[in-house]
C-alpha cells in the first residue's frame, strides 16, 4: 500500500465506500453478503447461477468477480456484452461481430476476445505459468483504448469474468503540505458508479439475477 492510499483510508471512515456500494446494489434488488467485521472489503452476491463477489477498498480499488458455477452455463456474447458494460457503461442492443462462434475448437475466452477485438477494444492473452506442475493457465486481458490500466476485464474459459477499476486517479483529493496525503473526495459519487456499473453488467450477462434482498452475513 502506498503513503498516499494509507493516509487515504485514515481520511475516511473504514469500510464506507464499500457499505456504500452494498447499499447501492440493494437498492437495485440485489441479495447482498455483508463482510463479518467492520473491516473487511468484500461482499456477496447472491446469483442463482454463478458465485459473485465484489471487494472495495477504502482508497478506491474496485475488483468484481462473476464464476458460473457450471463452465457450459457461460454465454459469449452475454459475456462480451457484459465486458463492454463494464468497461465503457454501455452495451445495450449489440449485434455480433465476432467471427469466432463457429469454428470448430474455438475456445470460449477465443469468442468472447474475438467479439470484443471486433468492437473495437485492445484484447491481449495473460498466461501464469505453474512451473511444479508443468501447465498453465490463461485468460483474455480486456481495456478501452486510451484508458490506460485504470479499468480491465479478464475473461477465461469457465466464464469467469473479473473487473477491475482504480477509482483513485479521478476520484482522489491530494494535499501536498505540510504533509503529503490523500483521500476519495465523494465516496457517494464513486460508489454509485460502482454499483451502477456492476448491476448493468449483470442485467447482460445474467438477466433476471435481481432478487428481492436478503441481507446475510458473508
Amino acid at each position: 500500500m502506498t503513503d498516499t492510499h494509507s493516509n487515504a483510508a485514515e481520511r475516511a471512515k473504514p469500510g464506507e465506500l464499500l457499505r456504500l456500494v452494498a447499499e447501492g446494489l440493494a437498492a437495485d434488488g440485489f441479495a447482498i453478503g455483508l463482510p463479518e467485521n467492520d473491516g473487511g472489503c468484500h461482499i456477496t452476491i447472491d446469483c442463482h447461477d454463478a458465485r459473485c463477489a465484489v471487494s472495495v477498498s477504502d482508497w478506491g480499488d474496485v475488483e468484481w468477480e462473476w464464476c458460473p458455477w457450471a463452465s457450459g452455463d457461460a454465454d459469449p456474447k452475454r459475456t462480451a456484452d457484459a465486458a463492454t458494460a463494464l468497461l465503457t457503461g454501455c452495451a445495450r442492443g449489440l449485434p455480433r461481430l465476432g467471427g469466432g462462434y463457429c469454428r470448430d475448437g474455438m475456445t470460449f475466452k477465443g469468442m468472447v476476445g474475438l467479439e470484443l477485438k471486433a468492437r473495437g477494444f485492445e484484447v491481449a492473452l495473460e498466461v501464469c505459468a505453474d512451473e511444479d506442475y508443468f501447465d498453465a493457465q490463461a485468460a483474455i486481458v480486456v481495456t478501452s483504448p486510451g484508458s490506460g490500466a485504470d479499468a480491465a476485464v479478464f475473461v477465461d474459459d469457465d466464464g469467469r469474468v473479473i473487473w477491475t477499476r482504480d477509482y483513485w486517479a479521478e476520484a482522489a483529493t491530494i494535499v501536498w503540505e505540510p504533509v503529503y496525503s490523500g483521500w476519495i473526495t465523494d465516496p457517494g459519487k464513486v460508489a454509485g458508479s460502482v454499483a451502477a456499473t456492476i448491476a448493468g453488467a449483470m442485467s447482460l450477462i445474467a438477466p433476471g439475477e435481481t432478487a428481492m434482498v436478503k441481507r446475510d452475513p458473508a
